[in-house]
């Protein structure tokens, strides 16, 4: 005879899944690390961001009023989140650490062994769950990635009904930005990452961008390569014939890639996209600030703006 579930108490530990990986709580954290622009934003979205302590990224995010605040009160750590180190998270004497490359190149299993071993634990954002070999996403599309974040963390930190609210919000606006394209004729989109300097990148099907291409009525062009990122050949972009060009970027204050102009610029100088008639049509190529594709909440506000400029044609 199966065993009926054992009502929780304060007493039970919380257990997290993080990329396949099970974590434990013990105890509620008092204060959290966090690496890369996803984490901050997760955590209001939960209703958590006062547990906010530390922070590794930019600060040329374009958060919303409540993480703004919260990253103003935490302490910054480093402005580069790939420069963060095994040293800086234990120096923090944070509880968790929430991000998404924490430590790029390391075994993620020897390093949570690690911290843990040091008093602290480790949760990976799960939209960069694909971006690591044998690490599983769960099943979960982008969207439902966030939404599944925000609902940990809700429950982590005891704030299950303001995770609750904010997943309920985020769908019903994605769900409103695709009904403003609703009578999109499924064109070939190609995303596209424009760096200030050197090659050019993409995005295949394990990307969020893709993913906000297809809730618009797009085909992502590379949407048969299954990666996150990576960077296609000239041959492969020319190729593609694409109709639509969505490129992200990233404005740092001091590049010369800060505006969509700027972008569109670059775009038509690159001798890799001659020969693909879409960069040099007007109202083809659509810059996007990179955050607005981010695996966290400001996803949402990406879909809109990009919902907003597809139907506005």
């Amino acid at each position: 005879m199966a065993q009926e579930p054992r009502p929780s108490t304060s007493n039970d530990p919380i257990v997290l899944d993080s990329c396949g990986r099970h974590v434990e709580f013990a105890d509620q954290p008092e204060s959290v690390f966090a690496v890369g622009s996803e984490a901050p934003a997760l955590l209001t979205a939960a209703g958590a961001g006062d547990k906010l302590t530390h922070y590794a990224g930019s600060l040329n995010v374009p958060f919303d009023n409540r993480t703004s605040h919260a990253v103003a009160h935490a302490e910054r750590v480093v402005e580069d989140s790939h420069d963060v180190s095994y040293e800086m998270i234990i120096n923090s004497g944070a509880d968790v650490v929430i991000g998404t490359d924490i430590t790029s190149g390391v075994d993620l299993n020897s390093l949570a062994e690690r911290l843990e071993e040091a008093g602290i634990k480790m949760l990976t954002v799960s939209g960069y769950c694909a971006g690591f070999e044998d690490r599983s996403t769960g099943g979960l599309n982008g969207f439902d990635q966030i939404y599944h974040d925000v609902e940990s963390y809700g429950k982590l930190f005891g704030t299950e009904r303001a995770a609750e609210a904010a997943i309920d919000d985020m769908r019903g606006r994605v769900a409103a930005a695709a009904d403003k394209v609703q009578n999109s004729t499924g064109e070939q989109a190609l995303p596209l990452y424009v760096p200030a300097a050197g090659t050019l990148g993409s995005y295949g099907h394990e990307s969020l961008i893709s993913e906000q291409l297809e809730l618009l009525g797009m085909n992502n062009v590379f949407n048969d390569v299954a990666k996150r990122y990576f960077e296609p050949s000239t041959e492969s972009l020319v190729d593609s014939a694409a109709e639509k060009i969505f490129a992200l970027y990233l404005p740092t204050g001091t590049s010369s890639l800060e505006n969509d102009e700027q972008v569109i610029e670059d775009l038509r100088r690159r001798p890799e996209l001659n020969g693909l008639p879409a960069v040099d049509t007007v109202g083809s190529v659509f810059p996007l600030n990179y955050y607005y594709s981010s695996p966290g909440p400001l996803a949402v506000d990406g879909v809109e703006l990009l919902a907003d400029r597809l139907a506005g044609q």
